[in-house]
């Protein structure tokens, strides 16, 4: 049963009695006040307690101190911020509710991703690893007006540290933990001249996994990740300056752990007799798979099972004054992302059933005379950004062009199922396809496909955004931005040659004493039926291929984002009386915008690309940013309603064979989401604490669409789904002491974090199973940092004290397969960490 919101009033409710209670403990030592945090979601610098955005700002500092080393770690830091598990390694974010969990590239996220100001389009570079980070922001609610794509969920801003030319700076730090764990960072600032300098960071992380494979010799969660980043800036005067950065990363790992929980029995792929199964059925490898859970094991076909991308990037900045009351951004980047191998083990079990993704494209190539390029991802865009002020500074506006152009070609998508596509059929499964079969005998099916497109993505956009001072402590802020998008692929698919592969598995008569009788295609990818005894003594022959003629579709769209913003700075006499040394109230209106697109559609009578339509959301949110206490107490609050249109949502179905398993992107109609997220910190002594809570309540309120179904095509009606990969309530808390002791500075925490249940389900079924749905949980870890100077700092953690299993996401694929795949969150873990830094 869901968490409902009361449960997060507690915690609210004592935030805000904290700034009426009596003020002594803002007296209980000298320690100093909560610094100013400057933020840039506003694309200029502002304070972050007088920008009227929800927005989470963390400084390097905090990370460290913090350990958080990997980009997903930070939701337990920002309400509203979630890094679902899904299909692949690679997470998928959500903010408010609102993300994209398929790596499907015909969809763009839901939640941009930036870098030094860089759009990032794809979610397989893990961005934190590859940079010398100094700050990471998280804008919540849609980012229509300003950033480079509209972000219907909000967007996350990464900024690595400048070079400085005023000395040299060299740092170093060591981990190494649990299960193989060993990180190594580097970083140098290096002046080179009174105007030059640069930085440059190695990061290097290896792990063999916390996730034991009981299907190979390996474990699953490992690492095995490099990245080398750099950036110079040459500062051709006090008003100029040239900013280059450019990184690159290797990711060469397994793929995500799942265990397996067995759903429906009439999906046609539940009655199959997979060969070196060990006459195990699916239901029994999924049975197997959920009693492993509680010892931190799966067991995975580990060629299925891959997560490899190497990822580039190079971009050039410039900034410089064109008069005394404007200024000029221009930035120019391009990436490129190659050797992609990316694929997952779809039923979860250590039976060779369905295997799906990139990997799995290239293993059902093998048995074909096409010869495909190697996948590759490129893009590159152009910002011209100008800031300005006018009327004494009563108004400052940003106004600018944003062009960008996006490819990816050879992008390989497949399904495999059994071994080497061979599978076959029960009696008790044929039922509904009317074929006679005694019961000493099995149906042969081959249901291997693949589909390889190249997409051509363009964006050109306009925007403007001013804020007026009206009055003494009001501002208003208008924006627009006008974006057009292009959308076109080329998709050419791949299915079995059903004659062909009968006569290579009729080649095998007399090969075996079992294999006697020869087989022909009846239809659907199924065969005549044979013994069992023949069907497990098959060599399963490669499968020949058959391409379909080139699929091509392009289309465009277009749309205008407004913003609209209130918001109101409390005068020196309201905060007196309310004994504040800050009060910000603001009430925002917003829209936001993501492009629609093409999908190939395979339905029971014919394959076609489809258009899917833009999403839209209109957001109304409201909310207020104090400090109290001198400065020692920081409470923000936000409250937000969004309503959306044509929400897009990536399914599963039967394909327009009983065999076949297809992936396809529709529009959900419309939903409402409905929450409040809050952020507490306080100095309280020689204790800091940091606390934040989320509450999200997403309701579909239509949401039909067309499906296969076992009774042949429908329209479904799903609106009594819940939000999928979406906790309804999340709170995290940090607790840390610093204590002064003779041998240095020894600093103490213990952090928590609480997600409610998440809801994994893909397709019209999954809503009737309560495995479709993940339990809620909750994780304490420990850290401990002596800084024995300002030079040398040691540290030690334990993740996860009570090493309690549990489960963090996944995916439910219940009409098709017949199975939901829960990913397992990792077990304790225990390490120490080495810093040393020298300036």
């Amino acid at each position: 049963m869901k968490t409902k919101a009361p449960l997060l009033l507690p915690l609210a409710v004592s935030a805000v009695s904290a700034l009426f209670a009596t003020p002594s403990f803002a007296q209980a030592d000298s320690r100093v006040m909560l610094e100013e945090v400057v933020v840039t979601a506003r694309r200029r610098e502002e304070s972050l307690q007088d920008t009227p955005v929800a927005v989470s700002a963390l400084g390097s500092d905090m990370l460290d101190n913090m350990g958080i080393s990997d980009i997903e770690d930070v939701e337990t830091l920002a309400p509203s911020l979630q890094f679902s598990q899904t299909n692949y390694k690679a997470p998928a974010i959500f903010i408010r509710g609102v993300g994209q969990r398929s790596g499907n590239p015909v969809l763009d996220p839901g939640v941009g991703m930036y870098l030094n100001g860089i759009y990032v389009p794809r979610s397989d570079a893990q961005l934190l690893d590859a940079v010398d980070v100094a700050s990471i922001q998280v804008l919540r609610g849609p980012q229509g007006t300003l950033f480079g794509k509209n972000n219907v969920g909000g967007a996350i801003l990464v900024d690595s540290k400048k070079p400085f030319t005023d000395g040299y700076e060299f740092g170093v730090k060591l981990g190494a933990g649990s299960y193989g764990q060993q990180n190594v960072k580097l970083d140098a600032n290096l002046p080179i001249s009174d105007d030059l300098a640069v930085r440059v960071a190695f990061n290097s992380k290896r792990s063999d996994g916390s996730i034991d494979n009981t299907a190979a010799n390996n474990a699953l969660f490992d690492q095995d990740r490099m990245a080398l980043s750099s950036r110079l800036i040459w500062y051709v005067n006090d008003d100029v300056e040239v900013d280059l950065f450019g990184f690159l990363s290797r990711i060469d790992e397994r793929g995500s752990p799942y265990n397996c929980a067995f759903q429906n029995n009439g999906a046609i792929l539940t009655s199959g007799v997979y060969r070196g199964a060990e006459d195990m059925s699916l239901e029994e490898a999924c049975d197997a798979s959920s009693a492993q859970a509680k010892d931190f094991e799966v067991s995975l076909n580990p060629e299925d099972s891959v997560y490899a991308i190497d990822n580039h990037m190079i971009a050039l900045t410039l900034r410089a004054p064109v008069s005394d009351w404007l200024d000029i951004e221009s930035i120019t980047s391009y990436a490129m992302q190659d050797n992609i191998y990316i694929g997952g083990d779809s039923d979860g079990t250590g039976i060779r059933a369905v295997a799906v993704g990139p990997a799995a494209g290239y293993q059902v190539l093998n048995g074909s005379d096409k010869t495909v390029g190697d996948a590759k991802r490129e893009q590159f865009s152009q910002e011209i950004k100008f800031n300005g002020s006018a009327w004494d500074e009563r108004l400052n506006y940003t106004f600018g062009l944003f062009y960008a152009e996006e490819s990816l070609d050879n992008a390989l998508d497949g399904t495999e199922v059994g071994d080497n596509g061979l599978v076959a059929i029960k009696p008790e499964g044929a039922v509904g396809i009317d074929i006679p079969i005694s019961a000493l005998a099995v149906l042969p099916v081959q249901a291997n496909m693949v589909n390889i497109a190249d997409y051509e993505n363009t964006t050109k956009a306009a925007f403007a955004q001013g804020t007026l001072n009206l009055a003494e402590n009001w501002q208003l802020t208008l924006g627009v931005r006008y974006t057009e998008e292009e959308r076109a692929s080329v998709h050419v698919q791949g299915t079995p040659d059903y004659g062909e592969y009968a006569s290579r598995l009729n080649a095998q008569i007399g090969s075996d004493l079992a294999i006697l009788a020869p087989v022909f295609h009846l239809g659907d990818g199924i065969y005549s039926p044979v013994s069992r005894a023949q069907y497990l003594a098959y060599d399963a022959p490669e499968v020949p291929l058959i391409f379909g003629p080139k699929l091509r579709g392009d289309t465009d769209f277009e749309e205008w984002t407004p913003s609209l913003t209130l918001n109101y700075l409390a005068g020196d006499e309201l905060l007196e009386s309310l004994n504040l040394d800050s009060l910000m109230v603001y009430a925002t209106v917003s829209r936001g915008f993501k492009s629609g697109g093409l999908d190939v559609r395979t339905t029971q009578t014919e394959s076609e690309i489809k258009q899917f339509e833009p999403e839209q959301v209109l957001n109304k949110e409201i909310g207020f940013k104090l400090d109290a206490f001198d400065r020692r107490l920081r409470f923000n609050v936000a409250a937000y309603q969004m309503d959306y249109t044509d929400l897009q949502v990536a399914l599963y179905e039967v394909g327009a064979t009983d065999t076949e398993v297809v992936q396809f992107t529709g529009n959900a109609g419309e939903a409402v989401v409905d929450g409040f997220e809050l952020e507490l910190t306080a100095l309280l002594g020689p204790f800091t604490i940091n606390a934040n809570a989320g509450y999200t309540d997403g309701d579909f309120l239509e949401y039909n669409l067309g499906t296969n179904t076992d009774d042949g095509f429908a329209i479904v009606d799903r609106s009594g789904e819940a939000f999928p990969q979406v906790p309804q309530n999340v709170r995290g808390l940090n607790i840390q002491y610093d204590w002064d002791s003779p041998i240095g500075l020894i600093v103490p925490q213990l952090q928590y974090y609480y997600s409610d249940e998440i809801f994994i389900g893909t397709d019209y079924l999954s809503g009737n199973y309560a495995s479709s749905t993940v339990s809620q949980y909750e994780l304490y870890n420990a850290r401990v940092r002596w800084e024995i100077n300002e030079q040398i700092g040691l540290g030690a953690y334990v993740n996860n004290i009570k090493d309690e299993p549990y489960f963090v996401g996944g995916i439910a694929v219940t009409s098709v397969i017949g199975v939901a795949n829960r990913v397992p969150g990792t077990p304790r873990e225990l390490g120490v960490e080495f810093s040393y830094r020298f300036q």
